[in-house]
């Protein structure tokens, strides 16, 4: 080769380019469009939020395409159907099937967007329609196609046969070089346009709008199949085989909110059915129950289109879940009833359930994922997500991912250099991603998605006549369409490789803490729904089918970029209301469930899979009495009222107190705990001094608090920097001081100002508990800021436990390797614990996720706010709770953990079922207890210790039915 292949490529993508021109052979304006009835010219200005364009057209010339732009994303109907979109993706439409000499009405809805939320000039500026001729088009389709395994392929050999086959066919090709018909081409030739539009005076440029291309045509293809033979006839084998799926990662919200994704999903799924009726082989596959129901209810005609699509196997719902959930966050239950309703929905509509779990994108994976892949019936799990890590490489592409509990499913993953799960079929993705496969010596087959996403769109036409020419060229796998579910369920099962463990994400750390008022109210969500259906089944009503609706906001406010914290602001004010929402119609529905009784009745309700003592809260003023024994109560610094009485209420118990008629006495005496004793220094930090085991839990102290600064070297609102803790910050309290002490409780309030924010912090100590509360009120006002508890404990351990809500995990305390170095900052739920056997520290939360350990010193992050894409993120007022308790148990941490999260509540002057659970042993949490039917209850059970045996249940007044217990 006399020159570098770069520079033989160049110059054949350049010879190529000159006769694409003669593809076009008319191109016409498109006029007579209308907005509000009214005939406009273009270019057209508008400045509205969504707007509607409307033309018809009568055409009979076949190969015929719309190519306009209307100031942003676009979905095109005719005659009334949605059937493609228009985006910088997608600029021309194929008008073909409906050239058939009738009239046809079209209308466009046009956002002034782009397809990552930018904002698009509004400007209606292009309307043409263009006649092509396809014959020479796909010719030089094929062309390009050699052009391209030429410059992807890393075997010299190959490439250098197809340089010199294609440079022969191309260079005896004549292309009309006379200078005024060069120079009406350069608009239509891609290779040097824009090096002609950027001289100092460029020429005038201007379409050419009809052409006769016979000479040219005729030279090419008479040509053209002998070149097709020689390259077909290289002596250079197909080696592997590509399965390659239709997709469009389509993002429920993320720099755009929800109702711009319904749009997105429109024109999506209708460019996908338009593509299927044009390539009989393609096959198309999305994710999401939640985005088939919104096209159900917006679009049921595409709908139908899909169904039809999806019997014949050429459509594939996949994934099995309701969103493309945030896996980390959400609780066991919520990952649990993401697949529920997802795989209800897909049966339900479609006639069958997913097999393979679907996350590409998601940031990073819980242990106790796999079993509840198991239960929901799926058996494969494919993401890219660990392809991002920062630091290390996740060590395979295909294994068994072994959970928590043992369950295995296969995990399979692909790295593709060309866009990741947004590829192309295109010489470059065949390629690389087969080369980078990691496990050819298992199994030589390989998935590729294809299709761009992100903000939506899917894969183009010229993807698909890509397929064609990529299936005959040789010294490149082989390539073919599959659904993802066969692709899977034909994956190697046996001699692979086993990870044992999380799949943790070395990257988008902050996640786990970013938009912290979402994750407390999407927690309360959790906790209220889980409530409410626990009483709908114990009253007997029949409410379950308005809280699978309120689950459904829940669920889809559980999409990896807005939970997580990843989104624009706008996605999070729509967020609050939504969870708020939830809140109060959760209550509406709790007080239509528990049915009125007499005045003189209080029932309290242990919503705790654990037993705990009678200890809450009431706005009102009562004297209340329980077995003939008065309830202490104490006015708390809120204007509130606290009862507390040396018994306890067992798991999902109501009991019913007695009102008295007198007025409470209130015992005037000073606060006592002979469990610990509390030191709080002028800092506002604490020690805390544990009578039974005589030791202090802290070195000199802890609470903490720091600040950081915190600058991501690119994803703000996603990731913690690793260098943050340099930047540290001891904040210091301005006031300490006694705001309510008694014989139930006493509380102490810090005050701590930094900058214009305000930090607030109770310590509040109970009666007869080891445990210290700090409840914590902030007003935050600060930018590029990571706030932290720090806890420098007295123990000394190689290892700490961090709860995931379905069991624990355990993570090495030590930074040996790259590997622990990178787990910096780790997913935590309920509790984090260090210990060791005779002594431990716990931390307990009621709504953070964000935690460390390094060495002795625990960390929780309590507030993460960067820049973008949400500028104000966690700006203003939060509150929240954690705990600090002394506990060298994982099982008593847990119970105590629940019991915190979980406290008793007063449901006022209702009738009580004297309904409980006991199980035994209390290693299990009761993760949900409902109503499936008249007289079929569900109750679905954890065991969080990590124990194994034989359960026993006792089940009090519901014994006339039917349990379905998981």
């Amino acid at each position: 080769m006399y020159r570098g292949k770069d520079k033989e490529i160049s110059h054949l993508k350049r010879a190529l380019s000159e006769i694409y021109p003669y593809c076009i052979l008319k191109r016409e304006e498109y006029k007579g469009w209308k907005h509000d009835g009214k005939e406009i010219s273009i270019p057209y200005e508008w400045s509205l939020q969504k707007i509607t364009f409307e033309n018809e057209f009568k055409i009979d010339s076949k190969n015929t395409y719309l190519r306009a732009w209307f100031g942003g994303e676009t979905l095109i109907f005719i005659d009334e159907q949605p059937v493609g979109e228009i985006n910088p993706f997608h600029k021309e439409f194929d008008l073909s099937p409906y050239c058939d000499g009738n009239v046809h009405s079209i209308k466009v809805e046009t956002v002034p967007r782009g397809l990552f939320g930018t904002k698009e000039n509004p400007v209606f500026n292009e309307s043409f329609l263009i006649y092509y001729d396809i014959e020479l088009k796909k010719a030089l389709n094929f062309v390009y196609n050699v052009i391209q395994v030429a410059e992807e392929t890393s075997d010299q050999y190959l490439a250098q046969a197809l340089i010199n086959i294609t440079d022969e066919f191309l260079s005896s090709i004549y292309v009309p070089r006379n200078t005024k018909e060069y120079l009406n081409n350069v608009l239509d030739n891609p290779a040097i346009i824009q090096e002609i539009k950027s001289v100092w005076n460029p020429p005038k440029l201007e379409y050419t709008n009809s052409r006769n291309n016979s000479d040219i045509k005729k030279s090419v293809l008479e040509k053209f199949n002998n070149f097709k033979e020689k390259v077909k006839n290289i002596p250079f084998p197909k080696y592997g085989k590509v399965f390659v799926v239709g997709h469009a990662h389509i993002d429920y919200a993320w720099l755009w909110p929800t109702n711009e994704t319904k749009r997105k999903i429109a024109r999506t799924f209708s460019n996908a059915v338009t593509l299927s009726k044009k390539y009989k082989e393609f096959i198309y596959t999305q994710s999401s129950a939640k985005m088939y129901k919104d096209i159900k209810e917006n679009y049921p005609e595409l709908f139908e289109e899909i169904k039809k699509l999806v019997s014949e196997n050429r459509w594939e719902p996949v994934g099995g879940m309701w969103v493309e959930s945030d896996c980390n966050v959400p609780s066991a239950e919520s990952l649990i009833r993401q697949f529920y309703y997802g795989q209800k929905f897909f049966e339900k509509e479609f006639g069958k359930k997913s097999k393979t779990c679907w996350l590409p994108d998601v940031f990073g994976f819980s242990w106790i994922l796999p079993q509840i892949l198991k239960e929901a019936n799926i058996d494969y799990f494919v993401t890219t997500k660990l392809y991002w890590n920062e630091s290390n490489e996740f060590p395979y592409d295909l294994c068994k991912w072994r959970g928590i509990d043992g369950s295995e499913v296969i995990y399979y993953s692909y790295k593709n250099m060309e866009e990741g799960y947004n590829g192309k079929i295109s010489a470059k993705s065949l390629i690389n991603t087969f080369e980078n496969f990691r496990h050819k010596d298992i199994t030589s087959s390989i998935l590729l998605s294809f299709g761009y996403g992100d903000g939506g769109g899917g894969p183009t036409e010229e993807m698909c006549e890509n397929y064609y020419a990529l299936k005959e060229i040789p010294g490149i796998p082989q390539v073919e369409y599959s659904t993802v579910d066969d692709f899977t369920k034909n994956l190697p099962k046996e001699n692979i490789p086993v990870w044992d463990g999380e799949l943790y994400l070395e990257l988008h750390r902050g996640t786990l803490t970013s938009q912290s008022r979402t994750k407390i109210l999407h927690k309360k969500c959790e906790d209220k729904l889980r409530e409410i259906e626990i009483l709908n089944a114990l009253y007997g009503k029949n409410y379950q089918e308005e809280i699978d609706e309120l689950w459904d906001i829940v669920l889809y406010n559980e999409f990896h970029d807005i939970l997580p914290g990843s989104s624009i602001h706008e996605v999070y004010q729509d967020a609050e209301r939504d969870l708020n929402k939830v809140l109060e119609k959760a209550e509406t529905i709790k007080r239509q469930i528990l049915t009125k009784t007499s005045k003189n009745k209080l029932v309290i309700f242990n919503p705790s899979s654990f037993k705990q003592k009678i200890y809450f809260e009431s706005n009102k003023l009562l004297n209340l009495e329980l077995d003939g024994k008065s309830l202490k109560v104490q006015k708390t610094y809120d204007g509130k009222y606290l009862y507390y009485i040396d018994k306890y209420i067992n798991p999902l118990e109501t009991i019913q107190l007695n009102i008295k008629d007198k007025i409470p006495e209130f015992e005037d005496k000073p606060f006592e705990n002979k469990l610990i004793e509390l030191i709080i220094f002028e800092d506002g930090s604490i020690n805390i001094f544990d009578k039974k085991t005589n030791k202090y839990l802290f070195k000199n102290s802890g609470n903490i608090l720091m600040l950081y600064k915190d600058i991501p070297y690119y994803w703000e609102n996603w990731d913690i920097d690793a260098n943050y803790a340099k930047s540290g910050r001891k904040l210091n309290a301005n006031k300490i001081e006694v705001v309510e002490e008694g014989p139930i409780r006493k509380v102490i309030k810090v005050e701590y100002k930094v900058e214009n924010s305000k930090i607030v912090q109770y310590y509040i100590l109970q009666r007869d508990s080891n445990l210290v509360e700090v409840k914590t009120e902030i007003d935050w006002h600060l930018r590029r800021s990571l706030l932290k508890a720090l806890f420098p404990t007295n123990v000394l351990s190689r290892y700490a436990k961090f709860d995931l809500d379905a069991g624990y995990i355990e993570r090495p305390t030590y930074k040996n390797t790259n590997f622990e170095k990178a787990r910096f900052e780790v997913l935590g739920h309920r509790w984090v614990n260090i210990s060791q056997p005779d002594f431990g520290v716990s931390i307990i939360n009621n709504g953070k996720y964000g935690h460390s350990v390094d060495n002795n010193v625990i960390g929780l992050s309590l507030i993460k706010a960067g820049t973008y894409p949400d500028f104000f993120a966690d700006e203003g007022f939060h509150e929240f709770s954690y705990a600090i308790v002394e506990s060298s148990s994982v099982k008593d941490t847990i119970q105590i953990a629940d019991n915190f999260n979980k406290r008793i509540s007063a449901l006022e002057k209702f009738d009580t079922k004297g309904f409980s659970v006991r199980i035994s042993p209390d290693n299990f949490k009761i993760l949900a207890l409902k109503k499936l039917a008249q007289n079929t209850i569900v109750l679905r059970l954890a065991e969080v210790v990590g124990t194994s045996g034989t359960l026993e249940i006792e089940i009090e007044n519901l014994k006339k039915h039917i349990f379905q217990i998981y």
